[in-house]
């Protein structure tokens, strides 16, 4: 399903990228951002850092960077179109109605299909 950008674009400002990368990674306030370690890579000693007022995260460690919809899809290995629904739904946002290049391709007539099947008993003659 493709989404309209003003669609995507309400449901990124309807989320907090605190609250979404906290449901996965225990942050603590470091200044003004806030600090966890990685969910990319291994690690030790803090290198993840997310800034509520910018709305990215960024970890110094593997250099892994993005929005919130860029963080739930790396980290539950969603596809582009799965991570807007889970954040609409989650942002209680109704999905748009699809139309027309959005329609599933036809399912093909089984009434045809069936009738132009040959019949069983069927046999060439010369």
């Amino acid at each position: 399903m493709k989404f309209p950008q003003d669609f995507i674009d309400r449901v990124r400002e309807a989320t907090n990228i605190v609250t979404v990368v906290s449901q996965f990674v225990q942050l603590r306030r470091s200044g003004g951002n806030h600090q966890g370690l990685c969910p990319f890579h291994n690690e030790k000693t803090p290198s993840f850092s997310v800034s509520e007022d910018k709305q990215v995260y960024y970890c110094f460690g593997c250099k892994q960077s993005g929005n919130v919809i860029g963080f739930v899809q790396a980290y539950q290995g969603l596809t582009f179109p799965e991570t807007i629904e889970y954040l609409a739904k989650r942002a209680s946002i109704a999905l748009p109605a699809m139309t027309g290049d959005n329609d599933p391709p036809a399912k093909p007539n089984r009434h045809y299909l069936k009738s132009a099947a040959w019949p069983r008993s069927f046999t060439m003659r010369n």
